[in-house]
């Protein structure tokens, strides 16, 4: 089992390579803040919904990086969080390519759960349940959404298995 030290370094060590590789200037305190954000978060949120961390996360990268970065690149960091988190799932983040086979489940940011379509290879939908408790949101969660999309507007996503 990983300590909560070698986690949050590897969780660190992660961050700061995206990070740089993202071209964000303050790289180093960046990834610091981040691996900060995630600490506190574990005694107040959920472990499955990442939406307050990803919200807290593109508003500290608004000041390094244009308008249209942070959104993306902070969906990636929550992508690197999950993969270090839960190891033994299989995570996509915005840019990652659809898998062979595509997930015939997976959870988004808030853990919201999208199924494959048999009708489209990369197409999945909102399940009924989580539909019926978005139906107030201003998004349009009733159709069929593509894979690249999906990940830029909704990820990032793990895959649900049976078990969970």
């Amino acid at each position: 089992m990983t300590t909560p030290n070698a986690y949050d370094d590897r969780l660190r060590e992660l961050a700061l390579e995206h990070l740089r590789t993202a071209g964000v200037v303050d790289a180093e305190q960046q990834a610091a803040d981040f691996v900060e954000r995630v600490q506190a978060g574990r005694a107040n949120t959920p472990a499955d919904n990442d939406a307050q961390l990803w919200g807290a996360t593109v508003s500290a990268l608004s000041t390094s990086l244009p308008d249209e970065q942070p959104p993306i690149v902070a969906r990636q960091l929550i992508a690197i969080l999950r993969r270090v988190r839960e190891p033994h799932r299989r995570t996509w983040a915005p840019g990652d390519e659809l898998p062979t086979p595509p997930p015939a489940k997976m959870a988004d940011l808030d853990w919201d759960v999208w199924m494959h379509q048999q009708a489209g290879n990369g197409c999945y939908r909102m399940s009924s349940k989580d539909r019926r408790r978005n139906a107030d949101s201003i998004h349009d969660y009733a159709g069929v959404q593509v894979w690249p999309f999906l990940l830029d507007a909704e990820g990032p996503f793990t895959e649900v298995t049976p078990t969970r």
